[in-house]
């Protein structure tokens, strides 16, 4: 695991707490959405990000969302997968390739008016709410890279 890259990513969504590296292979996952105590569960997508090796990580998206064919393909494309059963899309990527969220961003926004698909009738608030998490998770990131590169000059 980057435990860099972890610790940077646990300072802009936790708060500071050193983080100490165990030697098991339980990875620490880390909630990015701005989910608060009035959202209802069963509506809401949730994003978790769990940090591997050369600052790769893992993001998922669960919850009460449309799954269209461009979202399948492109969690193919990023060495992931769709569970439509459980409204679960993984992604597989590295802090170079972040603007691909852009594209997830925009997919997901396709699906605003999918709400009544899928029995989730705040899906548009909520949509908009997904792809701002995901935006935020995009500046942390490119803040994480300026970082590193000031450090290596």
């Amino acid at each position: 695991m980057s435990h860099r890259l972890h610790q940077f990513l646990v300072d802009a969504y936790i708060g500071h707490q050193d983080f100490f590296p165990t030697t098991g292979k339980k990875e620490t996952v880390i909630q990015i959405d701005d989910q608060d105590d009035d959202d209802i569960l069963e509506e809401f997508c949730n994003i978790f990000v769990s940090v591997g090796a050369g600052n790769s990580y893992e993001i998922e998206l669960i919850g009460n969302i449309p799954i269209t064919q461009e979202i399948n393909d492109f969690a193919e494309i990023y060495d992931g997968f769709v569970d439509e059963a459980q409204g679960r899309v993984v992604l597989n990527l590295n802090v170079e390739k972040i603007e691909a969220l852009t594209d997830l961003s925009s997919f997901i926004r396709k699906t605003a008016l999918y709400g009544e698909s899928i029995s989730n009738k705040n899906w548009m608030s909520i949509s908009a709410r997904t792809i701002s998490s995901l935006h935020r998770f995009m500046r942390v990131i490119k803040s994480y890279r300026k970082s590193r590169s000031a450090n290596l000059s």
